[in-house]
């Protein structure tokens, strides 16, 4: 924060997170509100997906591009913040992976390579934040972060199970898929407003070796 108590970006890096880490609640906004005005669609009962076979199946092939697009740039943001250290590497390469299987989604609309693409994107967005949770595990400037990461993968799990149960049963498929993206989504706003608020990803110069805790300098 500056001196009067404004919110400042600290690098212009920072100003693409918050840019791209928004791509998430744009992309749930978008499909959200072609549910409600397409007819015949279920939102409740029907995926995320099937907005391909609606009338409105242009529009959400683009809103999956977009949302690739834009993962894929929250991905090398995250490369250039990370630096160094724990999953500096590996975190960027999974977010960019789930930028890919979005954009897959939008180009292969039928099985068995939509879901390939599905399971892409799902699976690696996870797997970026249990990646974080190691990151931000001992590092005092980020406290609860592990846990919150951990709960996200958690909740995107369960949602994600309900989904595939109901999808068998007849039940609210769409409805548990909406809540997981939404989940994801609403974890990586956090982190960006946490960025916007003046906190960095990279660890302290001191402190640049993974498997150390990271204690921010204190001012």
């Amino acid at each position: 924060m500056t001196a009067n108590g404004a919110w400042k970006l600290r690098s212009k890096t920072q100003t693409v997170l918050l840019a791209s880490g928004f791509g998430g609640i744009l992309f749930v906004t978008t499909f959200v509100v072609l549910g409600l005005i397409t007819p015949a669609y279920d939102s409740l009962h029907g995926t995320i997906s099937a907005l391909e076979f609606t009338s409105a199946a242009d529009l959400q092939r683009l809103n999956f591009l977009l949302f690739g697009l834009l993962t894929i740039t929250f991905a090398v943001a995250l490369l250039r913040e990370l630096q160094s250290g724990r999953g500096s590497v590996t975190i960027p390469v999974f977010q960019a992976l789930a930028g890919v299987g979005l954009i897959g989604d939008a180009i292969f609309i039928h099985e068995p390579l939509h879901l390939v693409c599905d399971l892409i994107a799902f699976n690696a967005s996870m797997a970026v934040l249990l990646l974080f949770a190691w990151r931000f595990h001992g590092d005092t400037r980020w406290p609860g972060w592990t846990r919150y990461c951990i709960l996200t993968v958690i909740l995107m799990m369960g949602f994600l199970s309900a989904f595939g149960i109901a999808l068998r049963l007849g039940g609210p498929a769409g409805l548990f898929e909406k809540l997981a993206t939404l989940t994801r989504a609403i974890w990586s706003v956090t982190l960006v407003r946490s960025l916007y608020r003046g906190r960095q990803l990279r660890y302290p110069l001191s402190s640049d070796r993974p498997g150390q805790p990271q204690v921010e300098p204190a001012v």
